[in-house]
């Protein structure tokens, strides 16, 4: 018996299809009705396990997937679009559900889609603030690369050939937690890097947000934030007074209020979590708590000591100690003397991220997710019904108005 509000409210609208067609019209009708309900029985066998077994994300997509072609094959003929439309929204809905929970499975850039959208939400939270400026930045840079490819997005030509040095400076010695010495980079000063986003990068992809950069995206959202002269100015201050103490790691102060960071950068926090849950320190319940956390966070759930983040940061692949400013040796303590770098202060290159973020691991699903999966479950199942109770009506009645024509 299907109880749930939106069938019951579907099952009304059809009681009272009433559609006028003529003879030849009224043939076709018939024929896409029957062919929609054929298909729609070819899941019957998945829908029958779903009574048997746990609910499976990946079935229940499938599933979803299948249901949506039967009700997209009926909009254009139907008399009744509204109906195939709801039955469609339906559909969409808990199929965007179950992509969202996957996402976390797949690893690589799926998993990615959330947690970018998670440390992005969570810098908006409170208002944007001193290095959140430069966070923003770099996940515009992260979400860029992750689909400048898949948008038709030629990086040489828009933005110059030397568009990877700064990028790969951004993506390192910007943001939260890891403010190199900017003394040292005489080629690349920060001045230098944040004119050339604010004067290169922003204005050249602007144009293209809403056509080939959807609106909506990471990389369309953040253009669209640093086109106010207000938020501008807030990324120039921050690379302006944000200041790192040139022997450390994540000592960072603003030199006008004093006030340690513990923020990470979302190249930092997509780096470390990776490494972690790589080697299973972490679990599936962890990831927010460190996708929206701070340095004490990560420092907890890694069972590391205060202050030393640094020093697993170069325990991972491609990083290791810097000369720093002062210290120049071995024995030099990491968290006075030097600070981690990638790849010898060239930054992170855009192959290198893009290999991290390809490589990026999945998780185990939550029991949370797991309780959501079957609850889909259920869904799917009632809208299975709806949909035979729906043709059957749409068939009956065509069937009927062919023997009277």
């Amino acid at each position: 018996m299907i109880t749930n509000n939106i069938t019951n409210a579907l099952l009304s609208s059809i009681e009272h299809i009433n559609p006028q067609l003529a003879s030849e019209n009224a043939e076709a009708y018939l024929a896409t009705i029957e062919k929609a309900q054929r298909d729609l029985e070819k899941i019957d066998p998945a829908i029958a396990l779903l009574d048997k077994q746990p609910a499976d994300s990946e079935v229940l997509a499938m599933v979803a997937a299948h249901q949506k072609q039967v009700v997209q094959s009926m909009v254009s003929s139907n008399p009744e679009d509204a109906i195939a439309l709801t039955l469609a929204a339906s559909i969409e809905a808990y199929s965007k559900q179950l992509e969202d929970i996957q996402a976390w499975t797949e690893g690589g850039s799926a998993v990615l889609e959330p947690m970018l959208d998670m440390i992005y939400q969570s810098i908006l939270a409170d208002g944007v603030d001193g290095t959140e400026y430069e966070d923003l930045m770099q996940l515009l840079v992260i979400d860029l690369l992750m689909h400048s490819d898949e948008w038709g997005l030629d990086l040489t030509a828009l933005l110059g050939d030397d568009y990877e040095i700064y990028l790969a400076q951004i993506t390192e010695h910007f943001g939260s937690g890891l403010h190199a010495p900017y003394g040292q980079y005489d080629d690349y000063p920060p001045k230098k890097i944040i004119n050339w986003f604010l004067n290169t990068l922003v204005p050249s992809l602007t144009p293209l947000v809403g056509n080939q950069i959807p609106a909506d995206s990471l990389t369309g959202q953040i253009l669209t934030f640093y086109n106010d002269p207000k938020n501008r100015l807030g990324l120039i201050n921050c690379a302006r007074h944000y200041w790192t103490d040139p022997n450390g790691f994540i000592n960072g102060s603003d030199e006008l209020s004093s006030k340690n960071c513990e923020r990470l950068s979302p190249t930092l926090k997509i780096i470390i979590l990776a490494d972690a849950a790589d080697k299973g320190t972490i679990t599936a319940e962890q990831w927010d708590q460190l996708i929206m956390g701070d340095v004490s966070d990560f420092e907890e759930l890694l069972g590391i000591s205060d202050g030393e983040l640094g020093l697993y940061l170069m325990d991972i692949d491609g990083w290791a100690p810097s000369n720093g400013a002062s210290g120049s040796g071995a024995g030099d303590h990491v968290e006075t003397d030097r600070y981690p770098d990638f790849t010898e202060s060239a930054g992170i290159y855009p192959d290198d991220l893009i290999e991290v973020l390809d490589t990026f691991p999945g998780r185990d699903l939550t029991d949370e997710e797991l309780e959501e999966i079957n609850r889909i479950g259920d869904q799917v199942k009632m809208l299975q019904q709806t949909l035979k109770y729906w043709l059957q009506i749409c068939r009956d009645e065509q069937m009927a108005i062919a023997r009277n024509i």
